[in-house]
């Protein structure tokens, strides 16, 4: 009996750890395209509806969204309707967890990587700008330091919206961006 328990127990260790692994795979061709037809059926799926699924809530403080937001609001779909879970069930993902980390990874992901495109020509932006309010002798210190902090807490802003982004996830993400950009919009593109 007890040789019985240890095995059923080892199994279910091997299981743990095999799951966690999984979890923590990078992202890759095959899960990213099972996202964007569970998107693309959802999209579908919401234009047939009178109830809009927007959240509101999604925002934090600073008005931008963080890894964490992102990743509560796709379990909370997949938690919230059957239908929705069915669609998402269809192309692979088992869980609300799954689903929502998923779909963060590869939301958050995107933005970084549509970050990094714009931040050189931000950073030159904001540093124009600071050395010109240096420079106006019209600009009160009180204001410029006023400025300096909502520029750095502008930027802190970016910075927390993707933490969280995986560097293994990049490739994947940057390799199917095309596709990505018809399912997610990020700023102007």
């Amino acid at each position: 009996m007890a040789r019985i328990w240890s095995t059923i127990c080892v199994l279910v260790l091997g299981l743990a750890l095999a799951s966690t692994a999984l979890a923590q795979a990078a992202l890759d061709r095959d899960t990213i395209s099972r996202w964007i037809d569970a998107a693309r059926d959802l999209h579908a799926w919401a234009e047939t509806q009178e109830e809009d699924y927007q959240d509101e809530d999604l925002l934090d403080s600073d008005g931008l969204p963080s890894f964490g937001d992102i990743e509560r609001v796709y379990s909370d779909m997949y938690s919230r309707d059957g239908d929705i879970r069915s669609m998402i069930r269809q192309r692979g993902f088992r869980s609300a967890e799954e689903w929502g980390n998923i779909s963060a990874r590869i939301t958050m992901g995107m933005v970084s990587l549509e970050m990094g495109d714009v931040q050189p020509e931000m950073d030159a932006e904001m540093a124009r700008a600071m050395r010109e309010m240096e420079n106006n002798p019209n600009v009160p210190p009180q204001m410029r330091e006023m400025m300096q902090q909502q520029m750095q807490q502008a930027m802190g802003g970016v910075q927390r919206m993707t933490e969280g982004v995986r560097e293994d996830d990049l490739p994947a993400l940057r390799e199917m961006r095309g596709e990505l950009r018809e399912i997610i919009e990020i700023g102007d593109q």
